[in-house]
């Protein structure tokens, strides 16, 4: 199976049901057979597992975008087990809060398919965050500094990483001090001392530092990193970027 044809995206984008109608008829044995890959077992369009497929399918012709960095068939491929998944997990919740044994073989069948599609879907997830410390370390790297050693750079004091963590996200808010560090490879520390309440001796004694939190906010590159991370205030923020 190819990948989305272009001349199909515009058209849809444009409310062309026709031009969605033919792309569903050239992906539907894309979709049973994924569905089929999820599910284990044979599955025709009378199922309703076929059906979520189709509307997994539909949202992802919406959704699609190629900066997202993955083909379409990738993408509508995670949509569809994704609501599978979502399906299933909603079959155990009904079971359980109405106390339904009836058909146990069937409760058996989908927590274990719950259970096997989380753990396959934290692999995945792994894996791809893997690539991403390979490129983040790559991008490192252009500033003078590595993964490795962002342990030994890291303040041993939780007010200056709180500090940091705070800098680094409002020095992504400005365009013009972001695009100064890519292009300079260094950050605009003239700018920042007029602008933030830092001295510029603090500000250089923690620039690798800084840079790497910028990077990790400032970089769609990094969203995975980013959201692996969970910050929900500045002191979990701090607390959890020792973590990376």
């Amino acid at each position: 199976m190819n990948n989305l044809s272009e001349e199909y995206l515009p058209q849809i984008r444009n409310g062309d049901e026709q031009a969605r109608s033919a792309l569903i008829v050239q992906y539907r044995p894309f979709i049973l057979k994924v569905v089929k890959h999820v599910c284990k077992r044979r599955i025709g369009w009378s199922d309703d597992e076929a059906s979520i497929g189709l509307i997994a399918f539909n949202e992802a012709v919406d959704r699609y975008r190629t900066e997202y960095g993955k083909t379409f068939n990738n993408f509508a491929f995670l949509m569809i087990r994704r609501r599978l998944i979502d399906d299933f997990r909603k079959k155990i919740k009904i079971s359980q809060n109405e106390a339904d044994w009836k058909d146990e073989e069937e409760m058996l069948y989908i927590a274990d398919k719950v259970s096997s599609l989380d753990a396959f879907e934290r692999q995945e997830r792994a894996a791809a965050l893997s690539e991403d410390l390979v490129s983040y370390n790559e991008r490192l790297q252009e500033f003078g500094v590595c993964l490795r050693e962002l342990e030994d750079i890291m303040p041993s004091h939780r007010d200056t990483r709180q500090m940091l963590v705070r800098i680094a996200r409002n020095f992504c808010n400005n365009r013009e001090w972001l695009n100064d560090l890519f292009q300079k490879k260094k950050l605009p520390l003239k700018a920042m001392t007029k602008e933030i309440n830092v001295s510029k001796k603090t500000l250089e004694r923690n620039r690798k530092y800084l840079i790497s939190l910028i990077l990790i906010f400032g970089c769609e590159d990094f969203t995975r990193i980013r959201e692996s991370i969970s910050f929900t205030s500045v002191e979990e923020e701090a607390r959890c970027v020792e973590q990376l």
